[in-house]
């Protein structure tokens, strides 16, 4: 018999507060939020991620202004955090896009 597990059931406690963090501020059509902590050195399982953000929100929003309002809504995340990459998009730049860039190596080092 296999077990139907909850939607956010496989994301460390991070992620799926940044999920419902952003699910509940932006009702987003599409939403990634990747823990890409592993890529980097470090021993901190939880300092870096990577949000993908496609939302209806945005539309009226620069793209300085929509990763102004992620900072706001993660002002007490981001003391815990050592890295956010946002890429946040209306639906009609995602149709086109269809994708986010990789995230950049961390600084700091990354693990080969």
């Amino acid at each position: 018999m296999s077990e139907i597990l909850p939607e956010h059931s496989c994301l460390s406690p991070m992620q799926q507060h940044l999920t419902q963090q952003l699910e509940s501020a932006l009702n987003p059509t599409h939403l990634e939020v990747i823990n890409e902590s592993h890529q980097h050195s470090g021993s901190a399982s939880e300092s870096h991620f990577k949000l993908v953000v496609v939302s209806d929100y945005f539309s009226d929003l620069k793209l300085l202004d929509r990763h102004r309002f992620i900072n706001k809504l993660f002002i007490e995340e981001l003391e815990h955090i050592h890295a956010l990459a946002m890429h946040t998009y209306t639906p009609d730049e995602w149709s086109i896009k269809n994708g986010a860039p990789d995230s950049p190596k961390c600084a700091g080092g990354s693990k080969s």
